[in-house]
């Protein structure tokens, strides 16, 4: 005799806690396909319109809140259940034909995924937009430039702030060029095999506005590889503001009050009355092990599986939905967060007199005479290591103390340590020079018209696809 599924291994195995939220991808890829079942004969018109009827219906219900999800074992069963309810079980039973969950799913993730690393660049575009402003408001503001923490060369304030600019740009390109490969259509692979139904699979993906199909249908259904390169690339992304949060905390502090942060952006303590801690700049560090793990779960997952599905690719969404919703939301916060941060130029200032910041200038100033470079150094270095035995400053160093080469002594020597012409003096490509961090801004600026203006078009590409399927709008 035949049993019914345990109660509790059904509990164990359900996945419409999570995937309940890809409904309006299921609803989307299950209306281009019932388009594709009509144009190749499959079902006749009128069964169509039906189909997409019903469809249309299911999604305002879901969006009102009247469906409760929890009855049912996946998304996929919700709506092909609430579809026969309402077209009927004759016409309804039809959407499903030569399509399976495995690559129903995936397709749902793809359509997911495609439009979620949209909003992801937009909001580090709002988050680069304000490190621009800050560098803007900031171009004259001369700080410590630091390596292993130490004090090293005087920057313009603003070129720090740049530095991370150009790093969340790189994650902006990493998630484009991951977008590449999201952006293919993987339903038509069915089971593993494809089907002996004349299906089209190129008319699905013009209608859902893929640009190409997946070859393979046993790599279609059975890799979720494009979602491990998302988390990676939302990992590194997380890096980057873990180390931007970090600078926050640490320029906050009383030890180098370098940044004062707005009140609406810190907290207290429940003890001591004089605190105020920056605890939005710490959960930006302390988010990232969420995020990295999220990698480090579905790579685990992903690890050793045969081809082609197999019930443990259930579990990539917990990991991808975490780490999505834990991205857009750390961006949003730290682009405010940056809004709401304040240079202490005074700070700043005071913090340029202690380290021998311009050593390395006296250094070039030489070479710059004739002197080789490694002497030069040396001869610097001596020389800070005598000035900082007796507490004293490379402005307290005279011409007798130049030695050998005193004959090479300027007469402009306070402009030579000076730190504030220090980063002036730079003309590299890339510097800390004023000319170099304007025209920093300027590319900066460019490279926001052009993130904005992709995702615009990625967006109005995928509304217009919803639109002619679902029939009216969606925020998407």
């Amino acid at each position: 005799m035949e049993k019914g599924l345990d109660q509790e291994v059904k509990e164990f195995s359900t996945s419409i806690p999570e995937d309940f939220f890809l409904y309006k991808y299921d609803l989307w890829g299950s209306a281009a396909h019932c388009k594709m079942l009509e144009k190749v004969g499959i079902i006749s018109e009128k069964e169509s319109k039906e189909i997409l009827r019903g469809l249309r219906v299911i999604f305002q219900e879901i969006e009102e809140g009247k469906v409760d999800p929890s009855p049912f074992e996946d998304i996929h069963s919700l709506v092909e259940i609430r579809l026969r309810e309402i077209a009927g079980e004759k016409i309804g039973g039809k959407l499903h034909t030569a399509r399976s969950r495995n690559d129903q799913v995936v397709l749902d993730e793809r359509l997911f995924l495609r439009e979620k690393i949209g909003e992801v660049i937009e909001k580090i575009s709002f988050l680069q937009e304000a490190l621009l402003r800050k560098a803007q408001e900031n171009k004259d503001v001369v700080m410590p430039g630091y390596t292993h923490l130490q004090p090293a060369q005087p920057v313009l304030f603003a070129h720090h702030l740049l530095a991370y600019f150009f790093m969340f740009q790189r994650d902006i390109e990493r998630l484009e060029d991951t977008r590449k490969r999201v952006n293919v259509l993987p339903l038509g692979a069915g089971a593993l095999s494809g089907t002996s139904l004349p299906i089209d699979r190129q008319y699905v993906a013009e209608l859902l506005a893929f640009p190409r199909v997946q070859e393979n249908s046993m790599d279609a259904v059975s890799d979720r590889d494009f979602i491990l390169e998302f988390l990676g690339g939302l990992s590194i992304l997380f890096l980057h503001l873990s180390r931007w949060g970090e600078e926050i905390v640490l320029w906050s502090s009383p030890a180098f009050h370098f940044l004062e942060i707005d009140d609406a952006f810190t907290t207290g303590s429940s003890i001591m009355p004089q605190k105020k801690n920056p605890d939005v700049a710490e959960l930006l560090r302390g988010k990232t092990g969420e995020v990295l793990s999220s990698w480090v779960s579905l790579a685990i997952t992903l690890k050793g599986l045969p081809l082609t599905y197999n019930r443990d690719l259930q579990q990539d969404k917990p990991p991808l939905f975490r780490a999505t919703k834990e991205t857009l939301s750390s961006l949003r916060i730290a682009a405010r967060l940056t809004q709401n941060i304040f240079p202490d130029r005074e700070s700043m200032k005071k913090a340029l007199s202690v380290g021998f910041l311009t050593a390395t200038d006296l250094c070039e100033y030489l070479v710059g005479q004739g002197v080789p470079f490694r002497r030069a150094h040396a001869w610097v270095g001596e020389m800070v290591k005598k000035l900082s035995a007796s507490g004293k400053h490379l402005r307290d160093l005279k011409k007798e103390d130049w030695g050998e080469y005193q004959h090479l002594f300027p007469e402009n020597w306070e402009e030579i340590i000076d730190e504030e012409k220090s980063v002036r003096r730079k003309i590299s490509e890339g510097s800390t020079s004023p000319r170099e961090v304007e025209r920093e801004i300027k590319i900066g600026e460019e490279l926001l018209v052009q993130s904005r203006e992709r995702v615009s078009s990625w967006r109005k590409i995928e509304q217009e696809s919803w639109e002619n399927l679902m029939g009216g709008s969606c925020v998407l």
